[in-house]
């Protein structure tokens, strides 16, 4: 009889390839689970096979090649080799139809003697011939390669979207664009290139990728309902953190001290979506840092749980942006159509201001904290992921906000609410090609108490989800209902169009983000 809890990993060859690369299955007392489950006892048995299979990579001409043996993404393909002196890799993946993929390896072995990576860009479902040369620092280059038919996509989506390219595809920023949070199937996170081809697929936990972020070596991610995970370049899941008491929803930031701050829902509370957790990467212990509840609790008096289920989802917060700014965060209300900024996250939270409708506020405790309106033009409606931008050419005390206004106005929590709406905000909630969403762009300026309109390009209608994404002058634009996103030039031009509706889904489908990431330093080697 097995030991109680016994995991055994066994290596065995896949055999849809013309080179010997292996794959790693896993079974608890005999029985099989999958090693994308972000256990750490099955990641780290999975880690020791690849310790005994690493004498099979015994030069850059002969490599061991794993397909996705961590299961977090589905064709990945892990390469490990003894080499003479540090070097680099640079390989390309080409498949029938497809634009070639070529990149350079990030090593993640620290020593000269050996490479350690993970190769991105195969495409699920068909034949991959990936071609790759190592270069040492000094000395000859060597080439290997092999052809592999690989598994197709494991959330059964497209593995090429509808491109139409307006402008010049070449000015198309470098990256892959991360579609998070699709409906029809949101625990995967797909990846794709320019040309709109899948190039990596995130096999999560029964819940979506809010976003992506970055913390020492590794990817932090939400996989769960209250699951946080590390991930490593290779693929592995090096930490998982599991936010008891607490559900996740929409996003989350992290600190330079490597904190994430997430919206949640405390389960014991009658109330949703209206705190904030931080999460101690370092020490894995966690604390509700901000109970808005308690902030604006004049204000909340005045509403009512609503919908078929009383909820009581009278703020909504749908995104968080951390500053080191005063250990500040923006957050963004829907049901408000709201942008608020609270001040010492974890110290003495404080609400330092409010941008919205006037008379959602007015007779409140809250009406104070308003910031003026310089200007005229229309406040949002139930805007998504707005994010502070911080310039050097600012005054102290200014910066630039960006959201997606998805100009829609649902306030079902004050049913007896007679004031203003946004003036362009739409009750229609869906998808509508006669109306439009806006990206914005405010100017705040604290000393002065204000806020002003500097941008606003319309976009494709979404009443809800949506984003916007600021690469340093070229946006990227999701408007999720839309089931579309493009990339826009520094003038406000589009560039590429990239439809991703599936046939037989269309209807309450949506991406609730897509958000473009180098993965420099990560998958690839940095500039």
């Amino acid at each position: 009889m097995p030991a109680a809890d016994e995991l055994v990993a066994t290596a065995e060859t896949y055999p849809e390839a013309d080179t010997t690369l292996y794959t790693v299955s896993v079974a608890r007392n005999g029985v099989p689970v999958e090693p994308g489950g972000f256990a750490l006892d099955v990641q780290q048995v999975v880690d020791a096979a690849l310790e005994d299979l690493q004498t099979v990579g015994s030069s850059p001409a002969d490599p061991l090649l794993v397909l996705n043996p961590f299961g977090t993404n589905t064709t990945g393909v892990y390469a490990q080799f003894e080499t003479e002196d540090d070097g680099t890799l640079t390989y390309t993946v080409s498949s029938p139809g497809t634009e070639d993929f070529t990149r350079v390896a990030e090593d993640h072995d620290p020593s000269a003697s050996s490479f350690e990576g993970q190769l991105i860009g195969v495409v699920p479902g068909a034949e991959n011939t990936v071609t790759a040369t190592w270069q040492p620092d000094d000395g000859e280059p060597t080439e290997f390669s092999f052809t592999m038919t690989a598994p197709p996509s494991a959330s059964g989506d497209r593995t090429t979207l509808d491109r139409t390219v307006e402008g010049d595809a070449e000015e198309l920023t470098d990256g892959l664009f991360a579609v998070m949070g699709l409906k029809r199937h949101v625990d995967y996170t797909l990846l794709y290139d320019n040309a709109g081809v899948l190039r990596a697929e995130f096999d999560l936990d029964g819940y979506r990728t809010d976003r992506l972020e970055f913390y020492g070596d590794t990817m932090v991610t939400t996989v769960g309902t209250n699951k946080v995970a590390r991930i490593d370049g290779l693929g592995r899941v090096v930490a998982t953190h599991v936010l008891t008491g607490y559900e996740m929803h929409h996003d989350f930031d992290v600190t330079d001290d490597g904190k994430v701050v997430t919206l949640a829902t405390e389960t014991a509370k009658g109330s949703v979506e209206d705190v904030l957790v931080s999460l101690d990467l370092r020490t894995g212990t966690f604390e509700k840092t901000v109970d808005f509840a308690e902030l604006l609790a004049d204000y909340k008096s005045r509403t009512q749980p609503y919908g078929p289920n009383a909820v009581d989802d009278w703020l909504h917060l749908n995104s968080v942006d951390w500053s080191p700014d005063g250990d500040s965060v923006i957050v963004s209300s829907r049901e408000t159509s709201a942008i608020l900024k609270v001040d010492d996250v974890h110290g003495s939270p404080e609400i330092d201001y409010i941008i919205g409708q006037r008379d959602v506020w007015a007779g409140t405790d809250a009406e104070d904290l308003l910031l003026e309106k310089a200007g005229d033009f229309p406040d949002t409606g139930g805007q998504h992921s707005v994010v502070r931008h911080d310039d050097e050419s600012l005054a102290d005390g200014q910066y630039y906000l960006t959201m997606f206004d998805n100009a829609f106005w649902r306030y079902n929590s004050r049913p007896d609410y007679t004031g203003s709406v946004p003036a362009e905000a739409s009750p229609v909630l869906g998808a509508d090609p006669s109306l439009r969403s806006k990206y914005r762009r405010y100017l705040v300026d604290e000393n002065a108490g204000t806020y002003s309109s500097v941008e606003s390009v319309p976009v494709p209608y979404s009443a809800i989800v949506s984003n916007v994404q600021d690469l340093g002058g070229p946006l990227v634009i999701n408007s999720g209902q839309a089931l579309t996103f493009a990339e826009y030039d520094a003038q406000r031009e589009v560039i590429a169009r990239f439809d991703y509706a599936l046939e037989g889904t269309t209807e309450n489908d949506f991406a609730y983000r897509v958000l473009k990431y180098e993965f420099d330093d990560f998958w690839f080697e940095g500039s």
